[in-house]
């Protein structure tokens, strides 16, 4: 479960752009409050440094997320989750790719190649982590 909410957070910061575009907004709006960005200026595609406040806050948590979740998983039981396991670095690297780009999520939809998507699986599947 904790995994897949960490996935889920992970979608919502890369979509905020698409989902903006289509006059959607999934960000908390007492977290939208807190860093005083107006659900206009995600509509409008405008960036701040109160936008990348928040979106390092939905960053931390995610990660927070994952931390939570790979601590709760068994030792024994990382075999048999290995897919999920695998999906998860590859959100992870998503995230962190977000993360190196500054959050420029508001006009691009980061992601990553099948190619490397395959790496990543394969690394996961070989370090059992």
């Amino acid at each position: 479960h904790r995994l897949g909410l960490a996935m889920q957070l992970t979608n919502i910061i890369r979509d905020v752009g698409d989902d903006a575009r289509r006059g959607r907004i999934y960000l908390p709006v007492s977290e939208l409050k807190q860093f005083d960005v107006k659900a206009q200026e995600i509509i409008g595609r405008a960036y701040s440094d109160r936008f990348s406040a928040l979106m390092k806050f939905q960053a931390d948590r995610a990660h927070r997320t994952y931390d939570e979740a790979f601590a709760l998983l068994p030792d024994a039981d990382r075999a048999a989750q290995k897919p999920g396991v695998m999906m998860a670095n590859i959100y992870r690297t998503l995230l962190r790719e977000i993360e190196a780009d500054g959050f420029q999520v508001l006009h691009q939809r980061t992601s990553l190649t099948p190619l490397r998507k395959l790496w990543i699986a394969m690394r996961t599947n070989w370090r059992g982590r």
